[in-house]
């Protein structure tokens, strides 16, 4: 029954494990950064260096939150949001797109969805972390 529980000092309390975020992005620093910040908040996070192990590391951890970079090699952002969305396994995880790309063009097709939002970089770990935290609140409304 508290399979998804891990355990404390009283253990007649379960306490729900934390939520498991994948953080994709090719510059190994931008990863650190995320990883550190998500961690303090309690978060655990998984690190990708493309969309293409992204992908990968999402189909087998279905993470509850993605933090994608949107220009990357051998798998861009665009590329990898379109797969999870057209994954029925995946397409309800909701994506946090970093991008230094100002072009709204580019960004407003994907941001119409309520799944998805983007922080630009470079940016506050503040904001970073506020922008988590309101992406896993908003999918907790959206769940059973």
């Amino acid at each position: 029954m508290f399979d998804n529980l891990k355990t404390n000092a009283n253990p007649a309390v379960p306490v729900p494990l934390s939520k498991k975020i994948i953080t994709v992005d090719d510059e190994t620093p931008i990863r650190s950064l995320i990883r550190h910040a998500l961690r303090q908040e309690g978060y655990e996070v998984i690190e990708a260096k493309d969309g293409s192990e992204g992908l990968e590391k999402i189909r087998q951890e279905l993470p509850n939150l993605v933090v994608l970079d949107f220009v990357m090699p051998v798998m861009n952002g665009a590329e990898t949001l379109k797969a999870i969305r057209s994954d029925p396994q995946i397409a309800h995880i909701p994506v946090l797109l970093l991008t230094g790309v100002k072009d709204a063009a580019k960004l407003e097709p994907l941001l119409q969805d309520s799944r998805n939002d983007f922080l630009a970089k470079p940016f506050l770990v503040d904001m970073l972390k506020e922008r988590v935290r309101k992406l896993l609140q908003h999918q907790a409304t959206l769940s059973p």
